[in-house]
């Protein structure tokens, strides 16, 4: 097998389960897919789950109500429920949406919709998400109008919001831009913009900021 980003696998695989359907009814390929139908080049399915295993662990599983694929230009629209567990960049994360789009030739991941994304240090509730891959950053995950939580006991970092957050997972690096604010143990931060490391659990640049110590 080539070797693959994480996220280029996961484009590869979801083309690759939904157009062996066209040519097998084996549970092993599509396990759970009712009312698979074919017209105008797209194939539409209801109450499917997809998992796929390498080396014996799940990699990736998503799910949803509806759904559909065109096979002419590639794109996958998820409706209903959205469910997704999946890597990006070596790193477990998992979102619920009502709706869920991806396009197999650029490359991104795409919810117009109230998003709950949450991986093992954040959580984050946004009023839209779009997942791209582009070289030499890698993996982007772009929020709008995003809350922040953390869940991670240990990290000075408690909550936060901005207009825009941009999530990078292979460097665990959040850039929040706009109206920022973020709340630590003992303060309150009020920022244009706000850069900030979650491995070093350190703010690594801030602009126009105010703070305001917690009574």
């Amino acid at each position: 097998m080539f070797k693959l980003t994480k996220f280029t696998y996961f484009c590869n695989q979801a083309y690759l389960f939904i157009g062996l359907s066209l040519i097998t009814t084996s549970f092993n390929v599509f396990p759970s897919a009712n009312n698979a139908l074919l017209s105008n080049n797209t194939i539409e399915f209801k109450n499917s789950t997809y998992k796929k295993y390498e080396q014996g662990s799940e990699q990736l599983a998503i799910k949803s109500i509806r759904g559909n694929i065109n096979l002419r230009n590639k794109a996958i629209n998820l409706m209903d429920e959205v469910e997704g567990k999946f890597s990006l960049d070596g790193k477990t994360v998992s979102l619920r949406s009502e709706s869920l789009s991806g396009n197999l030739l650029n490359k991104s991941i795409v919810s117009k919709e109230k998003v709950l994304f949450s991986n093992n240090n954040i959580e984050i509730i946004s009023s839209s998400m779009e997942i791209t891959q582009n070289q030499p950053e890698g993996v982007k995950i772009l929020f709008m109008d995003a809350n922040l939580g953390n869940i991670n006991s240990k990290s000075n970092l408690r909550q936060g919001k901005a207009n825009k957050i941009e999530f990078f997972p292979a460097k665990d690096l959040i850039f929040m831009k706009g109206n920022t604010e973020l709340y630590q143990e003992n303060m309150k931060i009020i920022s244009d913009e706000i850069y900030y490391d979650l491995d070093q659990d350190t703010i690594l640049k801030s602009l126009n900021s105010k703070i305001i110590q917690n009574k």
